[in-house]
């Protein structure tokens, strides 16, 4: 796992098992003090160059039903709600997002 931290959020990636070209995405988090600024979606522009920069062909991650702000990061950033379900834990709605992951370089291809 790779926590990436800034000065007003940090995320997780991790790959997955069997799968190391999808990156699991979790522990994303912008300072409670610092939110409704925009940093969220600043905070996933950096996750998303850090997918690109680990080689990542594409990125999932999980959203509780009940975050509005989450969703509208995720959704101003590309990825798409895949699923959802009643999570025997809470109770509560959980989201499934994916999104392709876009590498550039020398010796890669852009794609979406």
């Amino acid at each position: 796992m790779t926590r990436h931290a800034t000065p007003y959020g940090a995320f997780c990636i991790e790959p997955m098992p069997s799968q190391p070209q999808i990156g699991l995405c979790h522990g994303f988090f912008v300072d409670h003090s610092l939110r409704g600024r925009g940093l969220g979606h600043e905070l996933k522009q950096t996750q998303h160059e850090a997918l690109a920069d680990g080689y990542y062909d594409y990125a999932i991650c999980t959203c509780d039903g009940a975050n509005e702000a989450q969703q509208r990061v995720l959704t101003a950033a590309g990825w798409l709600l895949l699923d959802h379900f009643e999570s025997s834990r809470t109770g509560g709605k959980t989201q499934i997002w994916g999104r392709q992951v876009v590498n550039t370089g020398p010796n890669t291809e852009e794609y979406l």
